[in-house]
């Protein structure tokens, strides 16, 4: 099965895939998050592939990915540290938008790349509700 390419003005990414726990060996503290990012694809959809440089330049560009794991404060204060978060905390195996080059770059036990970052880098959580009603739009319209 071909790999789900997300396409943005930077680049082409293969979505992170995660295996459901954190295999990284990595346990983020305080509020830092250890997120998982998308990387960039190494052949195009027009069908070039691209070198090893350009790959990790793009890749480190990412700004989506999977959320690994939370640290124990994660998400419980706002950005100014002064009042209680209000609103959903987000929970591993969400996918996330995140600031570009934002934390730091960590290899895995599992040989996988990832971004270990505070919370406030993290701007946005894909909607799960919104992937579910267009699976069942999609689902809807092959049955007709």
């Amino acid at each position: 099965m071909q790999p789900k390419l997300l396409k943005t003005q930077f680049g082409e990414f293969e979505l992170a895939a995660w295996s459901g726990k954190n295999d990284s060996g990595m346990r983020p503290i305080s509020d830092r998050v250890l997120v998982l990012p998308d990387q960039a694809s190494e052949k195009t959809s027009g069908g070039i592939f691209l070198d090893e440089d350009t790959i990790e330049k793009m890749s480190m560009a990412s700004e989506t990915g999977v959320l690994v794991e939370l640290g124990s404060e994660a998400f419980l204060w706002n950005s100014d540290r002064r009042r209680r978060w209000e609103g959903d905390r987000p929970h591993p195996g969400q996918r996330v938008c995140f600031e570009r080059y934002s934390g730091s770059f960590h290899r895995g036990r599992d040989g996988k790349s990832y971004r270990l970052m505070d919370d406030t880098c993290i701007g946005a959580i894909e909607d799960d509700r919104d992937v579910a009603a267009q699976a069942a739009v999609e689902g809807s319209a092959e049955a007709a």
